[in-house]
């Protein structure tokens, strides 16, 4: 056998054993992870409706349709009722005020409440700080200052951004409104809460820090179309979420 011959042969049985090498280790960590995976199903409890909260019915939405769109006058009461209600605690952080122009409200309409609202200004020639009337480009405040504040004001609990809360949780729209109109004038019996807490079914563990918000006639709208808390041509704010955040 020329030495050639033997090179060739002898990179080709190396080449051989490195294959098999690499394999058995492939092997090995396929069989101890399948092995982990296994322990761990073993020891998994699924969880509870409780403990999941219930998963909240499908709504006839007028939106849902492939060719169908949002009404832009349920949209305007639905922002309505957020600056009425949610905006106490809740923020639009990721919503700037250009957003609402032709789709619930008009230009001017938009620039007369981003106005009441002050922003930090450049400083002026000596340094000093300085303030300035809201603008279009500018992103609808929130009603705390930090978080911190937000907690302090809410027992601990941080009432989340609502700028994308319906793709944030699963159910979107249909979530959003079965936990807003879920709750009961009393938890089932045996139900124990944290003080503070209130019950509803929707809710992961049923046990939420906010409490029921939405009542019949609660909010008086310029077209005196008026809120129904049970109805289901209750305005749906949340849809400015979806849309605009």
């Amino acid at each position: 056998m020329s030495f050639l011959a033997f090179t060739t042969s002898a990179k080709t049985e190396v080449s051989s054993n490195m294959k098999k090498v690499v394999n058995g280790a492939i092997a090995a960590t396929g069989l101890t992870a399948s092995y982990i995976l296994y322990q761990d199903s073993q020891s998994a409890q699924a969880m509870t409706a409780a403990e999941h909260g219930l998963h909240a019915p499908g709504f006839e939405w007028s939106h849902n349709g492939m060719f169908d769109t949002f009404d832009h006058a349920s949209i305007r009461r639905g922002f309505h009722v957020y600056r009425e209600v949610c905006a106490a605690c809740h923020s639009l952080d990721r919503v700037a005020w250009r957003t609402l122009v032709g789709v619930s409200h008009t230009n001017s309409e938009v620039r007369e409440m981003c106005e009441e609202f002050e922003y930090d200004d450049e400083p002026d020639d000596e340094g000093n700080p300085r303030k300035r009337p809201g603008k279009l480009a500018d992103y609808i405040p929130g009603p705390y200052a930090n978080e911190q504040a937000a907690r302090a004001a809410n027992q601990g609990a941080l009432p989340p951004d609502l700028s994308l809360i319906v793709k944030a949780r699963h159910g979107a729209c249909d979530y959003i409104f079965a936990l807003l109109t879920g709750y009961p004038d009393e938890p089932p019996a045996g139900v124990q809460l944290p003080p503070g807490a209130n019950y509803n079914p929707y809710f992961p563990g049923g046990s939420i820090a906010m409490g029921r918000v939405l009542f019949d006639g609660l909010v008086e709208y310029d077209d005196e179309k008026e809120i129904r808390y049970q109805g289901f041509d209750l305005d749906h704010w949340f849809v400015l979420c979806v849309r605009l955040g």
